[in-house]
């Protein structure tokens, strides 16, 4: 009968998750969290709850609450965009289109949304958020763009124009007032994707195109 018990335990207990599984998890616990009760007033405590984890293993992971907002950033949308000027299958032009597509869906994701919010509302308070924002998410998309203007041979900037300030202007310009009526008026992602779809041939018409060919 104890031999039996034991079987039935153990076939009855859940199966331990991978590492990254876990990371991922509190990822998420911690997306939910911040974005609650803000920075400064979450604790490592509190995401541990959030995730059904212990505090214990919370802290295996990441060792304090800066490191866990780091990793979320970095585990972000944003910063997983691969740089179509690394490919050579596409024509220039088209690689170009699809990553300013990317770009301006993964800006608009909800997780982006709640992470700019947050890095808005705490900045003055936190201002080492909002700068490990900038630098790993903002000039980090700059940079994808920036290289895939880089890698289009048609394409001649005019003098005292470079790559990044052009992808800067790309990029500010297809989004224009949407991303501030996503950040604050919670549209939904479906109506900002549909007019998105809209203006990318219209940016490439009146920006890139109409650029002297080499």
């Amino acid at each position: 009968m104890a031999g039996m018990t034991t079987a039935s335990a153990t076939v009855g207990r859940p199966p331990s998750l991978a590492d990254d599984d876990r990371k991922a998890l509190i990822l998420q616990a911690a997306e939910t969290v911040f974005d609650s009760l803000g920075y400064g007033d979450a604790t490592m405590e509190e995401v541990a709850r959030a995730c059904g984890m212990a505090k214990k293993t919370v802290y295996k992971f990441f060792p304090d609450k800066a490191s866990l907002f780091g990793a979320l950033v970095d585990s972000h949308d944003v910063a997983v965009i691969d740089s179509r000027a690394a490919t050579g299958e596409e024509q220039s032009e088209v690689r170009l289109i699809r990553l300013l597509e990317d770009v301006a869906a993964a800006i608009l994701s909800p997780r982006q949304i709640t992470l700019t919010r947050l890095v808005i509302a705490e900045s003055i308070k936190y201002p080492e958020l909002a700068q490990r924002f900038y630098r790993d998410c903002v000039e980090k998309t700059m940079s994808h763009v920036a290289q895939a203007l880089a890698s289009d041979p048609s394409l001649r900037l005019p003098p005292g124009l470079d790559n990044k300030t052009f992808a800067d202007m790309l990029v500010s310009t297809l989004l224009g007032s949407i991303h501030l009526r996503a950040l604050m008026l919670n549209l939904s992602r479906e109506a900002l994707e549909e007019e998105l779809r809209g203006r990318v041939p219209l940016v490439m018409d009146l920006i890139v195109r109409s650029l002297p060919a080499r």
